[in-house]
């Protein structure tokens, strides 16, 4: 883990939170800090991620925080944080201003319908390499594919098939004795 120096976090952080699309905002931080630069390994990437989702708040927000602070301290959540919501916020005021001025025009929805599926496969790109990075052996497999099925093919809420699966996983990453 590297010791970011805080005008640069900032920097990176204001730049992924203007151009972060939807659901995919994850993709946009682990290409940001992992892949463009050795900030953070995968698998810390990976327990930032989770910390994140399983947190109150937006997990994008939740995950500048964690992010922030692995890489700059307390100074350097709270400048990530701000850095990656002030753009948008910005950003969402002025096109607030100028849908209420006239409107937007009948292509912008084939517009979003096009950035939509580039968000989608932003995020196939990024649940690939969190994949290979974090899911490692039999156990974790399996319970990675249990808990898809669960909540995708299944349908079972999100916290109950967590809850499920939690026990199973835990066991199986105890520590060993020696």
């Amino acid at each position: 883990m590297a010791w970011v120096p805080l005008r640069l976090l900032i920097r990176v952080f204001a730049w992924t939170g203007l151009t972060a699309l939807g659901g995919g905002r994850s993709a946009y931080f682990y290409d940001a800090v992992v892949v463009r630069r050795p900030w953070v390994k995968t698998s810390e990437f990976v327990q930032d991620l989770t910390l994140s989702q399983l947190l109150p708040g937006p997990n994008f927000a939740n995950l500048a925080v964690a992010l922030g602070s692995r890489l700059g301290g307390w100074r350097g959540g709270v400048g990530a944080l701000l850095a990656v919501l002030v753009p948008g916020a910005l950003v969402l005021l002025g096109l607030t201003a100028l849908y209420f001025r006239g409107g937007f025009a009948p292509g912008t929805t084939r517009l979003m319908h096009g950035m939509g599926a580039t968000v989608v496969g932003l995020v196939l790109v990024a649940t690939a390499q969190l994949v290979a990075g974090s899911v490692r052996g039999r156990a974790a497999t399996a319970v990675a594919v249990t808990t898809f099925l669960a909540v995708g093919p299944l349908g079972v809420n999100s916290a109950l098939a967590v809850a499920l699966v939690l026990p199973v996983s835990l066991w199986f990453n105890r520590p060993r004795r020696r």
